[in-house]
Protein backbone atom coordinates (compact mmCIF):
# COMPACT_ATOMS: atom_id res chain seq x y z
CA UNK A 1 0.00 0.00 0.00
CA UNK A 2 1.50 3.29 -1.06
CA UNK A 3 1.76 6.13 1.37
CA UNK A 4 2.00 9.84 0.59
CA UNK A 5 2.13 12.75 2.99
CA UNK A 6 -1.06 14.77 2.54
CA UNK A 7 -3.74 16.11 4.84
CA UNK A 8 -5.98 13.07 4.50
CA UNK A 9 -3.14 10.63 5.22
CA UNK A 10 -1.09 12.54 7.75
CA UNK A 11 -2.30 10.69 10.79
CA UNK A 12 1.22 9.36 10.43
CA UNK A 13 0.60 6.77 7.78
CA UNK A 14 -2.51 5.63 9.63
CA UNK A 15 -3.99 4.24 6.40
CA UNK A 16 -1.25 1.60 6.47
CA UNK A 17 -1.69 0.77 10.13
CA UNK A 18 -5.46 1.31 10.45
CA UNK A 19 -7.65 4.31 11.10
CA UNK A 20 -6.02 5.47 14.33
CA UNK A 21 -6.92 8.92 15.68
CA UNK A 22 -3.95 9.36 17.97
CA UNK A 23 -3.20 13.06 17.49
CA UNK A 24 -5.18 14.45 20.39
CA UNK A 25 -4.33 11.52 22.63
CA UNK A 26 -0.58 11.81 22.13
CA UNK A 27 -0.66 15.57 22.64
CA UNK A 28 -1.63 14.86 26.25
CA UNK A 29 1.37 12.59 26.69
CA UNK A 30 3.97 15.34 26.63
CA UNK A 31 5.52 15.65 30.07
CA UNK A 32 9.07 16.76 29.26
CA UNK A 33 10.90 18.95 26.77
CA UNK A 34 10.59 17.84 23.13
CA UNK A 35 13.15 18.40 20.40
CA UNK A 36 12.63 22.00 19.14
CA UNK A 37 12.72 20.63 15.57
CA UNK A 38 9.37 18.92 16.20
CA UNK A 39 7.61 22.25 16.58
CA UNK A 40 7.87 23.02 12.85
CA UNK A 41 6.21 20.53 10.51
CA UNK A 42 6.91 20.48 6.75
CA UNK A 43 4.31 21.62 4.24
CA UNK A 44 1.53 19.15 3.50
CA UNK A 45 1.25 17.76 0.01
CA UNK A 46 -1.87 18.65 -1.91
CA UNK A 47 -4.74 16.26 -1.34
CA UNK A 48 -4.96 15.58 -5.08
CA UNK A 49 -1.24 14.84 -5.39
CA UNK A 50 -0.32 11.53 -6.97
CA UNK A 51 3.11 11.62 -5.37
CA UNK A 52 3.87 8.64 -3.17
CA UNK A 53 6.63 8.48 -0.61
CA UNK A 54 6.86 5.03 0.95
CA UNK A 55 5.42 1.69 -0.16
CA UNK A 56 4.65 0.06 3.18
CA UNK A 57 3.24 -3.38 4.02
CA UNK A 58 -0.27 -3.54 5.46
CA UNK A 59 -0.16 -4.88 8.98
CA UNK A 60 -3.82 -5.01 10.01
CA UNK A 61 -6.53 -6.64 7.90
CA UNK A 62 -9.08 -4.28 6.38
CA UNK A 63 -11.86 -6.36 7.93
CA UNK A 64 -10.35 -5.94 11.38
CA UNK A 65 -9.95 -2.19 10.93
CA UNK A 66 -13.55 -1.77 9.72
CA UNK A 67 -15.01 -3.93 12.48
CA UNK A 68 -13.13 -2.18 15.26
CA UNK A 69 -13.80 1.29 13.90
CA UNK A 70 -17.52 0.56 13.65
CA UNK A 71 -17.53 -0.19 17.38
CA UNK A 72 -16.22 3.23 18.38
CA UNK A 73 -17.31 5.61 15.61
CA UNK A 74 -20.31 7.66 16.64
CA UNK A 75 -20.11 6.39 20.21
CA UNK A 76 -20.12 9.91 21.58
CA UNK A 77 -16.95 9.23 23.50
CA UNK A 78 -14.00 11.59 23.39
CA UNK A 79 -11.46 11.25 20.60
CA UNK A 80 -8.94 10.10 23.16
CA UNK A 81 -11.19 7.24 24.27
CA UNK A 82 -12.11 6.32 20.69
CA UNK A 83 -8.45 6.14 19.70
CA UNK A 84 -7.63 4.00 22.70
CA UNK A 85 -10.55 1.60 22.27
CA UNK A 86 -10.02 1.24 18.51
CA UNK A 87 -6.35 0.38 18.91
CA UNK A 88 -7.06 -2.03 21.75
CA UNK A 89 -9.73 -3.73 19.61
CA UNK A 90 -7.36 -4.18 16.66
CA UNK A 91 -4.68 -5.69 18.88
CA UNK A 92 -7.20 -8.02 20.52
CA UNK A 93 -8.70 -9.16 17.21
CA UNK A 94 -5.27 -9.98 15.80
CA UNK A 95 -4.22 -11.63 19.07
CA UNK A 96 -1.42 -9.16 19.77
CA UNK A 97 -2.43 -8.90 23.42
CA UNK A 98 -2.35 -11.52 26.15
CA UNK A 99 -5.32 -12.60 28.25
CA UNK A 100 -4.41 -9.97 30.83
CA UNK A 101 -4.47 -7.24 28.17
CA UNK A 102 -0.71 -6.69 27.95
CA UNK A 103 0.96 -6.49 24.54
CA UNK A 104 2.33 -9.89 23.53
CA UNK A 105 5.84 -9.25 22.22
CA UNK A 106 6.40 -12.89 21.30
CA UNK A 107 3.21 -12.98 19.24
CA UNK A 108 4.19 -9.76 17.46
CA UNK A 109 7.62 -11.15 16.64
CA UNK A 110 6.15 -14.39 15.31
CA UNK A 111 3.59 -12.52 13.21
CA UNK A 112 6.19 -10.25 11.65
CA UNK A 113 8.53 -13.14 10.86
CA UNK A 114 6.01 -15.74 9.67
CA UNK A 115 2.69 -14.16 8.71
CA UNK A 116 3.28 -10.59 7.53
CA UNK A 117 3.06 -10.28 3.74
CA UNK A 118 6.25 -8.30 3.21
CA UNK A 119 9.82 -8.55 2.00
CA UNK A 120 12.57 -9.79 4.30
CA UNK A 121 13.88 -6.22 4.41
CA UNK A 122 10.57 -4.89 5.73
CA UNK A 123 10.22 -7.74 8.20
CA UNK A 124 13.64 -7.01 9.66
CA UNK A 125 12.85 -3.31 9.86
CA UNK A 126 9.48 -3.78 11.55
CA UNK A 127 10.86 -6.29 14.04
CA UNK A 128 13.57 -3.81 15.04
CA UNK A 129 11.24 -0.80 15.15
CA UNK A 130 8.37 -2.44 17.04
CA UNK A 131 10.26 -4.68 19.46
CA UNK A 132 13.64 -3.01 19.95
CA UNK A 133 12.72 0.66 19.72
CA UNK A 134 9.03 1.29 20.39
CA UNK A 135 8.35 -1.33 23.05
CA UNK A 136 11.25 -0.18 25.29
CA UNK A 137 10.03 3.40 24.91
CA UNK A 138 6.57 2.35 26.07
CA UNK A 139 7.92 0.35 28.99
CA UNK A 140 10.06 3.29 30.10
CA UNK A 141 7.01 5.60 30.29
CA UNK A 142 4.45 2.94 31.21
CA UNK A 143 3.28 4.73 34.36
CA UNK A 144 2.61 7.99 32.53
CA UNK A 145 0.91 6.22 29.63
CA UNK A 146 -1.44 4.29 31.91
CA UNK A 147 -2.66 7.51 33.55
CA UNK A 148 -3.72 9.11 30.26
CA UNK A 149 -7.24 7.73 29.97
CA UNK A 150 -10.11 8.08 32.40
CA UNK A 151 -11.54 4.75 31.32
CA UNK A 152 -10.27 1.21 31.78
CA UNK A 153 -8.85 1.19 28.25
CA UNK A 154 -5.09 0.59 28.03
CA UNK A 155 -3.57 3.17 25.61
CA UNK A 156 -0.42 1.11 25.02
CA UNK A 157 -1.57 -0.35 21.64
CA UNK A 158 -2.41 3.14 20.31
CA UNK A 159 0.99 4.42 21.33
CA UNK A 160 2.73 1.40 19.81
CA UNK A 161 0.95 1.86 16.47
CA UNK A 162 1.81 5.55 16.35
CA UNK A 163 5.44 4.95 17.25
CA UNK A 164 5.90 2.09 14.78
CA UNK A 165 4.21 3.99 11.94
CA UNK A 166 6.38 7.07 12.46
CA UNK A 167 9.63 5.16 12.73
CA UNK A 168 8.83 2.91 9.77
CA UNK A 169 8.25 5.94 7.58
CA UNK A 170 11.49 7.52 8.80
CA UNK A 171 13.44 4.34 8.06
CA UNK A 172 11.66 3.41 4.82
CA UNK A 173 13.97 1.17 2.74
CA UNK A 174 15.43 2.60 -0.46
CA UNK A 175 13.61 -0.05 -2.49
CA UNK A 176 10.25 1.26 -1.18
CA UNK A 177 11.10 4.95 -1.18
CA UNK A 178 10.22 7.56 -3.81
CA UNK A 179 12.54 10.47 -3.30
CA UNK A 180 11.31 14.03 -3.69
CA UNK A 181 11.82 17.27 -1.83
CA UNK A 182 8.50 16.97 0.01
CA UNK A 183 8.96 13.28 0.84
CA UNK A 184 12.50 13.85 2.02
CA UNK A 185 11.42 16.73 4.26
CA UNK A 186 8.85 14.53 5.98
CA UNK A 187 11.31 11.67 6.29
CA UNK A 188 13.76 14.02 7.99
CA UNK A 189 11.03 15.29 10.30
CA UNK A 190 9.92 11.81 11.37
CA UNK A 191 13.57 10.82 11.89
CA UNK A 192 14.01 13.64 14.39
CA UNK A 193 10.62 13.36 16.07
CA UNK A 194 9.92 9.68 16.68
CA UNK A 195 12.56 8.91 19.27
CA UNK A 196 10.97 9.91 22.59
CA UNK A 197 7.51 10.11 24.07
CA UNK A 198 7.77 13.89 24.26
CA UNK A 199 8.86 14.25 20.63
CA UNK A 200 5.98 12.08 19.43
CA UNK A 201 3.53 14.10 21.46
CA UNK A 202 4.81 17.40 20.09
CA UNK A 203 4.81 16.05 16.54
CA UNK A 204 1.19 14.97 16.67
CA UNK A 205 0.14 18.20 18.34
CA UNK A 206 1.76 20.28 15.60
CA UNK A 207 0.39 18.12 12.77
CA UNK A 208 -3.13 18.27 14.14
CA UNK A 209 -2.88 22.03 14.69
CA UNK A 210 -1.76 22.54 11.09
CA UNK A 211 -4.58 20.36 9.75
CA UNK A 212 -7.14 22.25 11.82
CA UNK A 213 -5.83 25.63 10.66
CA UNK A 214 -5.87 24.61 6.98
CA UNK A 215 -9.37 23.18 7.22
CA UNK A 216 -10.61 26.52 8.55
CA UNK A 217 -9.16 28.43 5.59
Amino acid sequence: MATSVDRSQLQVVSITFGKVLVALWLAQLVHGEPNPACKTVPEFMKAESEEKCCEMPQVFLNETVKECWSKVEGSGKSQVEQSCEFSACVFKQDKFTKSDGRVDSDRLRTFIKESLQASSEWKSLLEKVVLEECMPMIEKDAAAIQKLTKSDCDPTPAFLIACAASKSYAKCPTSSWTGSKACDEWKSYFTKCANTVDDLGEMFKQVESRKLAENQN
